[in-house]
């Protein structure tokens, strides 16, 4: 049985987990400084999470797949917790980064350990993490996909150059994209994240395919 908390205590809980949160605000995604990204400000992880939320109820809205859009939604806006731990960590970061991906599950247990909620907050970080139910799945997706469009509004604004990114040189497969013909950093994201599209009838991947080579925003 669970044990309610005095108002007192309910607040200290409820302030102390908004100010914890609250640091996504100020982590930058550290993808598009690896990027060389020319802007003031690139975008928060804050900002990303509302980006994957709008994404979700939008592709929802067009084409109602049969899921629960309520845990999508949670699931986008708690999978990230972690990295107010761990920091952000990108695709291209060294193995060493890579390794203390997998402290995320720890980390988002020490950011839910106050909440009565936090069981339920947990597994659906989980089940985000391992991808297996048609939520977790249209999830994840989203959170790829949201950052391919990102990429590609900066790319249109001017923002993103392959001059600016040096990580470039390390990487096969990006060293691949050149020689293939790629200038535009935003068709870079397109390609690397068409993977996670694999069904090309779903609506991922027509989005995907469609911002490949196509300016969005004039």
């Amino acid at each position: 049985m669970i044990e309610l908390k005095s108002d007192d205590k309910k607040i200290k809980t409820i302030l102390d987990f908004y100010i914890l949160t609250n640091r996504l605000k100020d982590l930058l995604r550290a993808g598009w400084q690896r990027w060389g990204i020319k802007r003031e400000r690139a975008e928060s992880v804050a900002e990303h999470i509302y980006g994957t939320c709008m994404l979700a109820l939008a592709i929802w809205s067009e084409t109602l797949p049969e899921i629960n859009i309520s845990e999508v939604i949670m699931m986008l806006a708690l999978h990230e917790t972690e990295e107010i731990i761990i920091n952000d960590i990108t695709p291209f970061d060294d193995e060493k980064k890579l390794h203390i991906k997998k402290e995320g599950e720890k980390a988002v247990e020490a950011i839910f350990k106050n909440l009565v909620a936090k069981e339920v907050y947990f597994k659906l970080v989980q089940d985000f993490n391992e991808r297996k139910t048609p939520e977790a799945i249209f999830a994840h997706k989203c959170d790829k996909l949201e950052c391919d469009l990102q990429a590609r509004l900066y790319s249109d604004q001017g923002c993103l150059s392959l001059e600016n990114a040096d990580h470039i040189k390390g990487n096969a497969t990006l060293q691949d994209y050149v020689a293939q013909g790629l200038t535009d950093v935003a068709d870079f994201f397109a390609k690397y994240d068409k993977k996670h599209f694999a069904d090309t009838d779903d609506i991922f991947a027509k989005i995907n395919n469609y911002v490949f080579g196509r300016k969005i925003k004039k």
